[in-house]
């Protein structure tokens, strides 16, 4: 007695299998393609972010002056002495536009300030010294693990 049918069709299950494993590793593979896609945007996202905000900042300083002095101790600070400031550089970049703050990109904003000259020796009008301060800039995020940086170098001139 024969257990076979004559016009056997489909398919076996050892087929199903195999294209059930096959597809599971495309699906995970465009998973992870999408995932580093997504986080890969959210990252330049907060760079941009961090970089119009060390702009800003500059041209505040810029705009402040070469002997502006303040007392703020934080980020706002627009002080251009000698040396590390703020003494508080916590910042949020990016709030994200809701109220919930777990969701808060929080970063450090530092700048240095330094004193450099330079003399200009023209012919008939002696030599011109130029007094300035160069202005380093830096902003790191996240606050957690400080896994980006950017950073802006400017001269104020007296």
């Amino acid at each position: 007695m024969s257990f076979r049918l004559r016009d056997e069709s489909g398919i076996s299950l050892m087929e199903v299998m195999v294209s059930v494993v096959v597809f599971s590793i495309a699906i995970v593979f465009l998973y992870q393609m999408l995932f580093s896609g997504r986080m890969q945007v959210e990252f330049e996202g907060e760079r941009r972010v961090a970089s119009k905000a060390a702009e800003l900042k500059i041209e505040e300083l810029k705009y402040a002056g070469y002997g502006s002095t303040d007392t703020e101790s934080g980020w706002e600070s627009l002080s251009m002495d000698v040396g590390a400031h703020p003494s508080d550089p916590r910042m949020v970049l990016d709030d994200r536009g809701t109220d919930d703050t777990q969701d808060d990109l929080v970063g450090l904003m530092t700048w240095t300030v330094r004193d450099t000259f330079w003399d200009d020796s023209g012919g008939s009008s002696g030599t011109i010294t130029t007094e300035a301060k160069v202005v380093d800039l830096t902003i790191q995020w996240p606050e957690v693990w400080l896994r980006d940086e950017v950073r802006v170098v400017t001269v104020v001139a007296k």
